[in-house]
Protein backbone atom coordinates (compact mmCIF):
# COMPACT_ATOMS: atom_id res chain seq x y z
CA UNK A 1 0.00 0.00 0.00
CA UNK A 2 3.10 2.37 0.50
CA UNK A 3 4.01 1.38 -2.60
CA UNK A 4 0.89 2.10 -4.18
CA UNK A 5 -0.78 4.37 -2.25
CA UNK A 6 -4.18 4.25 -4.92
CA UNK A 7 -4.39 1.03 -2.74
CA UNK A 8 -5.45 2.46 0.57
CA UNK A 9 -8.73 3.98 -2.26
CA UNK A 10 -9.57 -0.03 -2.69
CA UNK A 11 -9.98 -0.75 0.62
CA UNK A 12 -11.38 2.08 2.32
CA UNK A 13 -14.54 0.22 2.58
CA UNK A 14 -13.06 -2.79 4.91
CA UNK A 15 -12.95 -2.60 8.09
CA UNK A 16 -9.32 -1.95 9.55
CA UNK A 17 -8.05 -1.79 12.94
CA UNK A 18 -5.69 -2.21 15.25
CA UNK A 19 -7.09 -6.06 15.93
CA UNK A 20 -6.05 -6.77 12.50
CA UNK A 21 -2.44 -6.48 13.27
CA UNK A 22 -0.31 -9.14 15.07
CA UNK A 23 2.82 -6.45 15.57
CA UNK A 24 1.98 -2.67 16.60
CA UNK A 25 4.84 -1.64 13.96
CA UNK A 26 2.80 -2.76 11.14
CA UNK A 27 -0.43 -0.73 12.72
CA UNK A 28 1.46 2.15 13.06
CA UNK A 29 2.58 2.65 9.20
CA UNK A 30 -0.74 1.40 7.80
CA UNK A 31 -2.15 3.81 9.97
CA UNK A 32 0.18 6.58 8.77
CA UNK A 33 0.04 6.16 5.55
CA UNK A 34 -3.65 6.50 6.13
CA UNK A 35 -3.82 9.45 7.14
CA UNK A 36 -1.36 10.93 4.71
CA UNK A 37 -3.56 9.45 1.73
CA UNK A 38 -7.08 11.04 3.46
CA UNK A 39 -4.75 14.52 3.59
CA UNK A 40 -3.66 14.25 -0.17
CA UNK A 41 -0.30 12.67 0.09
CA UNK A 42 0.22 10.38 -2.92
CA UNK A 43 3.75 9.83 -3.43
CA UNK A 44 4.93 7.82 0.05
CA UNK A 45 8.56 8.99 0.30
CA UNK A 46 10.90 9.74 2.59
CA UNK A 47 10.94 13.27 2.61
CA UNK A 48 7.45 13.80 1.76
CA UNK A 49 6.30 10.81 5.31
CA UNK A 50 8.99 12.92 7.22
CA UNK A 51 7.55 16.26 6.49
CA UNK A 52 3.57 15.02 7.40
CA UNK A 53 4.59 13.26 10.65
CA UNK A 54 6.56 16.00 11.89
CA UNK A 55 3.40 18.29 11.04
CA UNK A 56 1.32 16.07 13.01
CA UNK A 57 0.29 18.12 16.44
CA UNK A 58 1.92 16.44 19.91
CA UNK A 59 0.04 15.28 22.56
CA UNK A 60 1.24 16.39 26.54
CA UNK A 61 2.40 13.16 28.61
CA UNK A 62 2.17 10.68 25.40
CA UNK A 63 4.77 9.81 22.69
CA UNK A 64 4.42 11.78 19.64
CA UNK A 65 3.92 10.34 15.51
CA UNK A 66 7.50 10.99 15.05
CA UNK A 67 8.56 9.54 18.48
CA UNK A 68 6.62 6.02 17.33
CA UNK A 69 7.89 6.65 13.47
CA UNK A 70 12.13 6.33 15.06
CA UNK A 71 11.68 4.13 17.66
CA UNK A 72 10.36 1.73 14.80
CA UNK A 73 13.19 2.18 12.29
CA UNK A 74 11.57 5.23 10.43
CA UNK A 75 11.71 5.01 6.65
CA UNK A 76 14.22 2.39 6.53
CA UNK A 77 11.98 -0.12 7.93
CA UNK A 78 9.18 0.35 5.42
CA UNK A 79 11.82 0.76 2.77
CA UNK A 80 12.54 -2.80 3.17
CA UNK A 81 9.29 -4.23 3.28
CA UNK A 82 8.30 -1.89 -0.45
CA UNK A 83 11.45 -3.55 -2.15
CA UNK A 84 10.13 -6.88 -1.07
CA UNK A 85 6.55 -6.74 -2.31
CA UNK A 86 8.26 -4.84 -6.17
CA UNK A 87 8.73 -8.81 -6.74
CA UNK A 88 5.18 -9.40 -7.13
CA UNK A 89 2.90 -6.23 -7.27
CA UNK A 90 -0.24 -8.20 -7.83
CA UNK A 91 -0.69 -10.34 -4.74
CA UNK A 92 -2.37 -7.38 -2.44
CA UNK A 93 -5.59 -9.25 -2.20
CA UNK A 94 -4.24 -12.33 -1.40
CA UNK A 95 -2.18 -11.09 1.39
CA UNK A 96 -5.31 -8.87 3.00
CA UNK A 97 -6.98 -12.13 2.41
CA UNK A 98 -4.73 -13.98 4.40
CA UNK A 99 -4.44 -11.04 7.54
CA UNK A 100 -8.00 -11.41 7.74
CA UNK A 101 -8.06 -15.46 7.81
CA UNK A 102 -6.02 -15.29 10.86
CA UNK A 103 -7.39 -12.19 12.07
CA UNK A 104 -10.38 -13.97 12.32
CA UNK A 105 -8.93 -16.90 13.63
CA UNK A 106 -6.98 -14.83 16.33
CA UNK A 107 -10.94 -13.72 17.48
CA UNK A 108 -12.12 -17.25 17.85
CA UNK A 109 -9.50 -18.36 19.99
CA UNK A 110 -9.95 -15.02 22.31
CA UNK A 111 -13.54 -16.20 22.34
CA UNK A 112 -12.38 -20.23 23.39
CA UNK A 113 -14.29 -21.40 20.16
CA UNK A 114 -11.18 -23.37 18.55
CA UNK A 115 -8.98 -25.44 20.49
CA UNK A 116 -5.76 -24.57 19.74
CA UNK A 117 -4.15 -27.25 21.47
CA UNK A 118 -5.47 -29.40 18.21
CA UNK A 119 -2.49 -29.20 16.03
CA UNK A 120 -4.05 -31.43 13.24
CA UNK A 121 -6.96 -28.82 13.41
CA UNK A 122 -5.17 -25.50 13.36
CA UNK A 123 -3.01 -26.91 10.38
CA UNK A 124 -6.42 -27.49 8.51
CA UNK A 125 -7.47 -24.01 9.21
CA UNK A 126 -4.36 -22.13 7.96
CA UNK A 127 -4.13 -24.28 5.20
CA UNK A 128 -7.68 -22.71 4.21
CA UNK A 129 -8.63 -19.88 1.90
CA UNK A 130 -10.40 -16.87 3.68
CA UNK A 131 -13.71 -17.88 2.32
CA UNK A 132 -12.76 -21.72 2.28
CA UNK A 133 -12.48 -21.01 6.50
CA UNK A 134 -15.76 -19.04 6.22
CA UNK A 135 -17.81 -22.27 4.74
CA UNK A 136 -16.28 -24.60 7.15
CA UNK A 137 -17.14 -22.33 10.43
CA UNK A 138 -20.59 -21.52 8.38
CA UNK A 139 -21.37 -25.96 8.04
CA UNK A 140 -20.26 -26.70 11.27
CA UNK A 141 -22.65 -23.82 12.85
CA UNK A 142 -25.41 -24.35 11.03
CA UNK A 143 -25.39 -28.02 11.87
CA UNK A 144 -24.25 -28.02 15.48
CA UNK A 145 -27.58 -26.31 15.05
CA UNK A 146 -29.80 -28.33 12.91
CA UNK A 147 -31.61 -29.67 15.39
CA UNK A 148 -33.37 -26.51 16.41
CA UNK A 149 -36.83 -26.38 15.48
CA UNK A 150 -36.90 -29.93 14.93
CA UNK A 151 -39.31 -31.02 12.10
CA UNK A 152 -39.77 -27.79 9.63
CA UNK A 153 -36.48 -29.12 7.52
CA UNK A 154 -35.58 -32.62 7.17
CA UNK A 155 -32.50 -33.61 4.95
CA UNK A 156 -32.70 -36.77 2.80
CA UNK A 157 -30.25 -37.97 -0.14
CA UNK A 158 -33.09 -38.56 -2.93
CA UNK A 159 -31.23 -41.40 -3.99
CA UNK A 160 -31.55 -43.70 -0.36
CA UNK A 161 -34.00 -46.11 0.00
CA UNK A 162 -35.55 -46.60 -3.69
CA UNK A 163 -35.91 -50.16 -2.48
CA UNK A 164 -38.45 -49.01 -0.01
CA UNK A 165 -39.85 -46.81 -2.47
CA UNK A 166 -40.93 -49.65 -4.45
CA UNK A 167 -42.18 -51.53 -2.55
CA UNK A 168 -44.58 -48.63 -0.62
CA UNK A 169 -45.75 -48.04 -4.32
CA UNK A 170 -46.11 -52.04 -4.74
CA UNK A 171 -48.31 -51.79 -1.50
CA UNK A 172 -50.64 -48.78 -2.76
CA UNK A 173 -51.36 -45.66 -1.90
CA UNK A 174 -52.82 -45.97 1.97
CA UNK A 175 -56.07 -45.30 2.31
CA UNK A 176 -57.31 -43.03 5.27
CA UNK A 177 -60.09 -43.88 8.23
CA UNK A 178 -62.79 -44.97 5.88
CA UNK A 179 -65.41 -42.25 5.74
CA UNK A 180 -69.71 -43.49 6.91
CA UNK A 181 -71.51 -44.33 3.84
CA UNK A 182 -69.32 -42.62 1.70
CA UNK A 183 -67.68 -45.11 -1.16
CA UNK A 184 -67.62 -42.66 -4.68
CA UNK A 185 -66.28 -39.88 -1.57
CA UNK A 186 -63.61 -42.61 -0.06
CA UNK A 187 -62.32 -44.15 -3.46
CA UNK A 188 -62.05 -40.12 -4.43
CA UNK A 189 -59.85 -38.81 -1.64
CA UNK A 190 -58.52 -42.59 -0.51
CA UNK A 191 -60.37 -41.46 3.04
CA UNK A 192 -60.01 -39.18 5.96
CA UNK A 193 -55.82 -39.20 6.01
CA UNK A 194 -53.90 -38.32 8.94
CA UNK A 195 -51.00 -35.46 8.62
CA UNK A 196 -53.38 -33.73 5.69
CA UNK A 197 -55.97 -31.04 5.76
CA UNK A 198 -59.62 -31.15 4.13
CA UNK A 199 -62.00 -28.31 3.92
CA UNK A 200 -65.41 -28.74 3.61
CA UNK A 201 -67.12 -25.39 2.26
CA UNK A 202 -71.08 -25.21 1.94
CA UNK A 203 -72.94 -21.70 2.23
CA UNK A 204 -74.91 -21.02 5.72
CA UNK A 205 -77.60 -23.34 6.25
CA UNK A 206 -76.94 -26.04 3.75
CA UNK A 207 -75.52 -28.46 6.41
CA UNK A 208 -71.39 -27.82 7.53
CA UNK A 209 -72.04 -29.13 10.57
CA UNK A 210 -74.71 -32.12 9.83
CA UNK A 211 -72.07 -33.50 7.06
CA UNK A 212 -69.24 -33.39 9.40
CA UNK A 213 -71.30 -35.17 11.51
CA UNK A 214 -72.35 -37.69 9.80
CA UNK A 215 -69.42 -38.39 7.62
CA UNK A 216 -66.11 -37.82 9.76
CA UNK A 217 -67.78 -38.33 13.46
CA UNK A 218 -69.58 -40.98 13.24
CA UNK A 219 -66.67 -42.98 11.40
CA UNK A 220 -64.59 -41.86 14.48
CA UNK A 221 -67.29 -44.03 16.59
CA UNK A 222 -67.49 -46.77 13.92
CA UNK A 223 -63.70 -47.57 14.08
CA UNK A 224 -62.82 -46.53 17.26
CA UNK A 225 -60.26 -43.83 16.20
CA UNK A 226 -60.18 -40.76 18.95
CA UNK A 227 -60.62 -37.24 17.31
CA UNK A 228 -61.12 -33.79 18.97
CA UNK A 229 -63.99 -31.36 17.76
CA UNK A 230 -63.89 -27.96 17.62
CA UNK A 231 -66.75 -25.75 17.35
CA UNK A 232 -67.73 -21.97 17.84
CA UNK A 233 -70.74 -21.98 16.33
CA UNK A 234 -72.68 -25.05 17.92
CA UNK A 235 -72.74 -25.92 21.72
CA UNK A 236 -71.94 -28.94 23.14
CA UNK A 237 -75.78 -29.93 23.79
CA UNK A 238 -76.65 -29.58 20.02
CA UNK A 239 -73.60 -31.72 18.90
CA UNK A 240 -74.60 -34.29 21.21
CA UNK A 241 -78.88 -34.42 19.94
CA UNK A 242 -77.14 -34.08 16.22
CA UNK A 243 -74.99 -37.47 17.38
CA UNK A 244 -77.81 -39.21 19.13
CA UNK A 245 -80.15 -38.54 15.73
CA UNK A 246 -77.40 -39.94 13.50
CA UNK A 247 -76.64 -43.07 15.33
CA UNK A 248 -79.99 -43.51 15.35
CA UNK A 249 -80.93 -43.48 11.97
CA UNK A 250 -77.65 -43.75 9.91
CA UNK A 251 -76.21 -47.11 12.53
CA UNK A 252 -79.77 -48.44 14.01
CA UNK A 253 -82.15 -48.06 11.08
CA UNK A 254 -84.17 -46.03 13.33
CA UNK A 255 -84.73 -42.66 12.24
CA UNK A 256 -85.38 -39.88 14.39
CA UNK A 257 -86.99 -36.20 13.29
CA UNK A 258 -84.54 -33.93 14.53
CA UNK A 259 -87.99 -31.51 14.35
CA UNK A 260 -89.72 -33.19 16.90
CA UNK A 261 -86.29 -33.84 19.44
CA UNK A 262 -86.33 -30.11 19.41
CA UNK A 263 -90.15 -29.97 20.43
CA UNK A 264 -89.65 -32.22 23.38
CA UNK A 265 -92.58 -34.44 25.13
CA UNK A 266 -91.33 -37.33 23.73
CA UNK A 267 -93.56 -40.48 22.80
CA UNK A 268 -92.28 -43.91 24.34
CA UNK A 269 -91.17 -44.98 20.60
CA UNK A 270 -88.81 -41.67 20.04
CA UNK A 271 -87.43 -42.50 23.33
CA UNK A 272 -86.73 -46.09 23.12
CA UNK A 273 -84.64 -45.04 19.58
CA UNK A 274 -82.73 -42.28 21.74
CA UNK A 275 -81.71 -44.77 24.52
CA UNK A 276 -81.24 -47.31 21.96
CA UNK A 277 -78.56 -44.93 20.23
CA UNK A 278 -77.29 -44.12 23.64
CA UNK A 279 -76.40 -47.82 24.77
CA UNK A 280 -74.90 -47.87 21.11
CA UNK A 281 -72.48 -44.99 21.79
CA UNK A 282 -71.88 -45.91 25.11
CA UNK A 283 -70.47 -49.71 24.04
CA UNK A 284 -67.44 -47.13 22.82
CA UNK A 285 -65.25 -45.18 25.12
CA UNK A 286 -66.47 -42.58 26.68
CA UNK A 287 -63.62 -39.86 25.60
CA UNK A 288 -63.23 -41.51 21.89
CA UNK A 289 -64.29 -37.91 20.96
CA UNK A 290 -63.42 -34.44 23.01
CA UNK A 291 -65.60 -32.02 22.01
CA UNK A 292 -64.24 -28.35 22.83
CA UNK A 293 -66.66 -25.08 22.91
CA UNK A 294 -64.44 -22.57 21.62
CA UNK A 295 -66.31 -19.30 23.56
CA UNK A 296 -63.81 -17.06 22.03
CA UNK A 297 -62.82 -18.05 18.75
CA UNK A 298 -58.89 -18.41 18.35
CA UNK A 299 -56.94 -20.75 16.12
CA UNK A 300 -54.02 -20.44 18.96
CA UNK A 301 -56.17 -22.63 21.33
CA UNK A 302 -56.90 -25.55 18.72
CA UNK A 303 -53.29 -25.65 17.96
CA UNK A 304 -52.49 -26.05 21.73
CA UNK A 305 -55.43 -28.70 22.69
CA UNK A 306 -54.06 -30.75 19.51
CA UNK A 307 -50.38 -30.73 20.89
CA UNK A 308 -51.59 -31.28 24.47
CA UNK A 309 -53.69 -34.54 23.19
CA UNK A 310 -52.03 -36.10 20.55
CA UNK A 311 -49.78 -37.63 22.79
CA UNK A 312 -53.11 -39.45 24.46
CA UNK A 313 -53.66 -41.03 20.74
CA UNK A 314 -55.61 -38.85 19.39
CA UNK A 315 -55.44 -38.83 15.57
CA UNK A 316 -58.10 -36.68 14.05
CA UNK A 317 -59.65 -33.34 14.31
CA UNK A 318 -62.71 -31.33 13.39
CA UNK A 319 -63.20 -27.79 13.40
CA UNK A 320 -66.21 -26.43 12.77
CA UNK A 321 -66.08 -23.37 11.62
CA UNK A 322 -62.98 -22.18 10.18
CA UNK A 323 -62.92 -18.62 9.73
CA UNK A 324 -61.09 -15.35 10.14
CA UNK A 325 -60.89 -13.68 13.55
CA UNK A 326 -61.93 -10.28 14.26
CA UNK A 327 -59.13 -8.02 13.40
CA UNK A 328 -60.58 -4.47 13.10
CA UNK A 329 -59.36 -3.93 9.54
CA UNK A 330 -60.11 -6.07 6.47
CA UNK A 331 -56.94 -7.05 5.03
CA UNK A 332 -55.47 -7.61 8.58
CA UNK A 333 -58.37 -10.30 8.93
CA UNK A 334 -57.66 -12.27 5.47
CA UNK A 335 -53.67 -11.86 5.99
CA UNK A 336 -54.53 -13.64 9.46
CA UNK A 337 -56.93 -16.35 8.20
CA UNK A 338 -54.19 -17.42 5.50
CA UNK A 339 -51.27 -17.41 8.27
CA UNK A 340 -53.88 -19.82 10.70
CA UNK A 341 -54.23 -21.97 7.82
CA UNK A 342 -50.26 -22.50 7.41
CA UNK A 343 -50.14 -22.64 11.31
CA UNK A 344 -52.68 -25.35 11.42
CA UNK A 345 -50.92 -27.46 8.79
CA UNK A 346 -47.99 -27.02 10.60
CA UNK A 347 -49.62 -28.45 13.62
CA UNK A 348 -51.18 -31.33 12.19
CA UNK A 349 -48.24 -32.19 9.33
CA UNK A 350 -47.02 -36.07 9.28
CA UNK A 351 -43.52 -34.15 10.50
CA UNK A 352 -45.16 -32.85 13.47
CA UNK A 353 -48.72 -34.80 14.95
CA UNK A 354 -49.53 -36.49 11.93
CA UNK A 355 -53.24 -35.63 12.62
CA UNK A 356 -56.23 -36.10 9.98
CA UNK A 357 -57.71 -32.67 9.82
CA UNK A 358 -61.26 -31.54 8.78
CA UNK A 359 -62.63 -27.91 8.90
CA UNK A 360 -65.60 -26.59 7.81
CA UNK A 361 -65.22 -23.54 5.41
CA UNK A 362 -68.11 -20.78 4.93
CA UNK A 363 -69.08 -20.23 0.97
CA UNK A 364 -68.32 -16.97 -0.53
CA UNK A 365 -71.52 -15.11 0.16
CA UNK A 366 -73.38 -13.55 -3.04
CA UNK A 367 -72.06 -15.29 -5.70
CA UNK A 368 -72.97 -18.88 -6.22
CA UNK A 369 -72.64 -20.80 -9.37
CA UNK A 370 -73.38 -23.91 -10.66
CA UNK A 371 -70.09 -25.08 -11.05
CA UNK A 372 -67.78 -24.63 -7.79
CA UNK A 373 -64.16 -24.27 -8.15
CA UNK A 374 -61.78 -22.91 -5.70
CA UNK A 375 -62.70 -19.16 -6.43
CA UNK A 376 -65.84 -19.35 -4.93
CA UNK A 377 -64.19 -19.30 -1.36
CA UNK A 378 -63.53 -15.52 -1.85
CA UNK A 379 -61.12 -13.67 -0.31
CA UNK A 380 -59.84 -16.56 2.00
CA UNK A 381 -58.38 -18.63 -1.32
CA UNK A 382 -55.18 -18.50 -0.39
CA UNK A 383 -55.94 -20.46 2.79
CA UNK A 384 -56.39 -23.88 0.25
CA UNK A 385 -52.91 -24.04 -0.30
CA UNK A 386 -52.13 -25.57 2.84
CA UNK A 387 -55.13 -28.23 1.90
CA UNK A 388 -54.66 -31.88 0.41
CA UNK A 389 -58.46 -31.94 0.05
CA UNK A 390 -61.04 -29.34 -1.14
CA UNK A 391 -64.83 -30.30 -0.87
CA UNK A 392 -67.49 -27.83 -2.77
CA UNK A 393 -70.83 -28.34 -2.14
CA UNK A 394 -74.54 -27.00 -2.58
CA UNK A 395 -78.38 -27.93 -3.09
CA UNK A 396 -79.10 -28.74 -6.70
CA UNK A 397 -82.07 -26.55 -7.99
CA UNK A 398 -85.20 -27.12 -10.13
CA UNK A 399 -84.05 -26.72 -13.42
CA UNK A 400 -81.47 -29.01 -12.97
CA UNK A 401 -83.94 -31.92 -12.32
CA UNK A 402 -84.53 -34.24 -15.47
CA UNK A 403 -86.40 -32.77 -18.09
CA UNK A 404 -85.21 -29.25 -16.82
CA UNK A 405 -83.64 -26.73 -18.88
CA UNK A 406 -80.26 -27.34 -17.18
CA UNK A 407 -80.65 -31.30 -16.64
CA UNK A 408 -78.05 -32.73 -14.69
CA UNK A 409 -76.70 -36.12 -16.11
CA UNK A 410 -76.83 -38.55 -13.31
CA UNK A 411 -74.77 -41.63 -13.45
CA UNK A 412 -73.08 -44.92 -11.76
CA UNK A 413 -70.32 -47.43 -13.36
CA UNK A 414 -71.17 -50.58 -14.40
CA UNK A 415 -69.02 -53.20 -15.59
CA UNK A 416 -70.12 -54.35 -18.96
CA UNK A 417 -70.61 -58.34 -18.91
CA UNK A 418 -70.21 -58.18 -22.50
CA UNK A 419 -66.85 -56.23 -23.15
CA UNK A 420 -65.54 -56.42 -19.67
CA UNK A 421 -65.51 -52.41 -19.19
CA UNK A 422 -66.85 -50.02 -16.97
CA UNK A 423 -69.94 -47.87 -18.85
CA UNK A 424 -72.11 -45.01 -17.20
CA UNK A 425 -75.50 -46.38 -15.90
CA UNK A 426 -78.05 -43.23 -15.71
CA UNK A 427 -79.40 -42.97 -12.49
CA UNK A 428 -82.59 -41.63 -12.36
CA UNK A 429 -83.35 -37.98 -10.28
CA UNK A 430 -86.52 -37.76 -8.20
CA UNK A 431 -88.01 -34.05 -8.39
CA UNK A 432 -89.57 -34.95 -4.89
CA UNK A 433 -86.25 -34.93 -3.39
CA UNK A 434 -83.62 -33.16 -1.72
CA UNK A 435 -80.01 -33.31 -3.96
CA UNK A 436 -76.76 -31.95 -2.87
CA UNK A 437 -73.49 -31.77 -5.39
CA UNK A 438 -70.29 -32.85 -4.19
CA UNK A 439 -67.78 -30.60 -6.27
CA UNK A 440 -64.32 -32.30 -5.36
CA UNK A 441 -62.29 -28.76 -5.82
CA UNK A 442 -58.99 -30.07 -5.29
CA UNK A 443 -57.30 -33.42 -4.94
CA UNK A 444 -53.67 -34.47 -3.94
CA UNK A 445 -54.97 -38.12 -3.78
CA UNK A 446 -57.19 -38.39 -6.92
CA UNK A 447 -58.77 -36.84 -9.85
CA UNK A 448 -61.93 -33.27 -9.67
CA UNK A 449 -63.67 -34.29 -12.90
CA UNK A 450 -66.59 -35.70 -11.37
CA UNK A 451 -68.99 -34.73 -8.61
CA UNK A 452 -70.70 -36.92 -6.21
CA UNK A 453 -74.68 -36.05 -5.76
CA UNK A 454 -76.23 -36.96 -2.31
CA UNK A 455 -79.52 -37.69 -1.37
CA UNK A 456 -80.38 -35.28 1.68
CA UNK A 457 -83.03 -35.55 4.42
CA UNK A 458 -82.11 -32.86 6.66
CA UNK A 459 -84.67 -34.36 9.48
CA UNK A 460 -82.64 -37.61 10.00
CA UNK A 461 -79.83 -35.98 9.43
CA UNK A 462 -78.79 -38.47 6.39
CA UNK A 463 -76.66 -37.59 3.18
CA UNK A 464 -76.78 -40.60 1.14
CA UNK A 465 -74.24 -40.66 -1.51
CA UNK A 466 -77.05 -42.23 -4.81
CA UNK A 467 -74.32 -41.32 -7.82
CA UNK A 468 -71.55 -38.93 -10.07
CA UNK A 469 -72.24 -36.45 -12.33
CA UNK A 470 -70.08 -34.37 -14.11
CA UNK A 471 -71.34 -30.38 -14.10
CA UNK A 472 -69.06 -28.15 -16.46
CA UNK A 473 -67.55 -24.94 -16.47
CA UNK A 474 -68.92 -23.68 -19.55
CA UNK A 475 -72.74 -24.15 -18.02
CA UNK A 476 -71.62 -21.95 -14.97
CA UNK A 477 -74.42 -19.60 -14.92
CA UNK A 478 -74.52 -17.14 -11.73
CA UNK A 479 -78.05 -17.55 -9.45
Amino acid sequence: MWSKPSLYEKYANHEISKDTFTEPIWWFFYYIGSEMYVNGVRNFDDKTTYSFIDSRPKEVGRKSYFDYYNEYGGYNSIEEIIEECQKDKSNDEYHFSEIQKYESLRKFQAESLIDVTNKALITKLTKMTLKQMQSFFQFKTSNIFSHINCGEVVEYNLSDDLDKAIEKMNQGEAMGLPLHDSPRLNKKIKGWRRGELIYLVLSSGVGKSSIAMEKFVLSLYENQQKGLMFTNEENVWKSRNLLLATVSSKKLNKPINREKMSEGQFDEATLEKLKAARDWIWQLPRDLVKFYDLKKYRVEDVLSRITMMRPLNYQYGLLDTFKPDNSAKEAARWEAFSSAAQSIFDCIKPEANNMGMLATVQLKIGKEFRYLDLSAIGKSLEIVEVASVVLMGRLLYADEMPGKKEAIHAYNWEKSDFDNKWHRKEYQLDPDKTYMILYVAKNRNGDTSEQIIYEVNYGINSFKEVSYAQVGKKSNTMF
